[in-house]
């Protein structure tokens, strides 16, 4: 009887077990084909989100460009220079888009330098499943956007981003030698030992490290794409802003924002090689760091500063929080655009 009991409840928990899995693809189904809403009410928010933030009379003060990348269409906006300036590709951080940095943007524009942002797949106005990717993936979504602007404006081309966005301009700066500069607010190695102090949860995280190779045809099947909330290994209560009050509202009501990400993106953070060592990148990097930033510890980074070997700068701001790039623009953009033209011109 007791053996009878015990085959039971375990064929209960089989069953609950098979029916939450099934709760979770399809759940996870419904996030990835999240339709875009229509451009015309895209463009209705985005003038109304700007009028709110005091940025009313940037709303379209770039072109758009869609071009296709390597998983559909990529969606570009275009803050033009002079012809004959260089140009600064920008990526976005984690759930957001580019024109959420478009005084950043249009800052950068206005010291001399034409600046081409861009939402990665998955996010903003780009196709792909809502929120599944992984680095690798965005970073070849930003080296086919630098391509494209080689191609276009026929000039020296940097690439600069925030958060995430960070994180990709610094694996672009591993993988292509010929890129101008990098400019990354935020960064990671993976290959230092303490990855996980980004997250949430470290001690949890850390658990799963030493396990991550054995992941990793898990994560190259359906599994990768099932869906978690950012919010579950980003605490965005700590986030605070002088633009958007409550971090978490916005990301909750925005139309465009990716609140859920799939388990081969998180996967990809802590697993995704560098085309090359730090020690051998070759590219000019400038690294940004917030000194009241919660999420990437400043010890942390200016560790991996300090194993650059290539020509480099630490912008240090003591007094500013994890989301400077898009609530103090105007203290950021005269000192990025003085190194890049230093850098360039040589």
């Amino acid at each position: 009887m007791a053996r009878k009991g015990r085959t039971r409840g375990l064929a209960s928990a089989l069953g609950l077990g098979a029916a939450g899995a099934v709760g979770w693809l399809g759940w996870s189904w419904r996030l990835w084909n999240r339709p875009l809403p229509p451009e015309d009410e895209v463009r209705k928010y985005a003038q109304e989100l700007m009028g709110r933030l005091g940025l009313g009379d940037l709303y379209m003060s770039w072109e758009e460009e869609e071009i296709k990348g390597p998983a559909g269409k990529l969606q570009l906006y275009h803050f033009r220079s002079r012809p004959d300036d260089p140009v600064v590709v920008f990526v976005p951080g984690t759930s957001v888009y580019a024109i959420l940095y478009v005084e950043f943007m249009y800052l950068l524009s206005k010291e001399g330098f034409n600046v081409v942002g861009f939402d990665p797949r998955g996010h903003g106005m780009s196709e792909g499943k809502r929120g599944v990717y992984t680095i690798g993936q965005l970073v070849e979504d930003a080296l086919a956007v630098i391509r494209h602007c080689k191609a276009s404006y026929g000039n020296p081309v940097a690439i600069s981003g925030s958060s995430q966005g960070g994180i990709v301009a610094f694996y672009c700066a591993a993988a292509e030698p010929e890129l101008a500069a990098a400019v990354c607010h935020n960064l990671l190695a993976p290959d230092e030992p303490d990855n996980e102090r980004m997250t949430r949860k470290p001690e949890l995280f850390r658990l799963f490290m030493p396990y991550l190779e054995y992941l990793n045809p898990l994560m190259r099947s359906v599994a990768g794409d099932l869906m978690i909330p950012v919010s579950l290994y980003l605490d965005l209560t700590k986030e605070t802003s002088r633009l958007i009050p409550d971090v978490i509202h916005f990301l909750r009501n925005d139309p465009l924002a990716v609140n859920w990400v799939s388990l081969s993106a998180l996967h990809s953070l802590a697993s995704t090689p560098l085309a090359r060592p730090v020690e051998e990148i070759k590219v000019p990097v400038m690294v940004i760091h917030a000194g009241k930033d919660n999420i990437f510890p400043e010890d942390y980074v200016r560790r991996v500063y300090g194993r650059l070997r290539c020509e480099k700068e630490f912008l240090y701001l003591p007094d500013y929080q994890h989301l400077v790039v898009t609530d103090y623009p105007e203290v950021l953009a005269p000192s990025v655009a003085a190194w890049l033209k230093r850098v360039i011109s040589r």
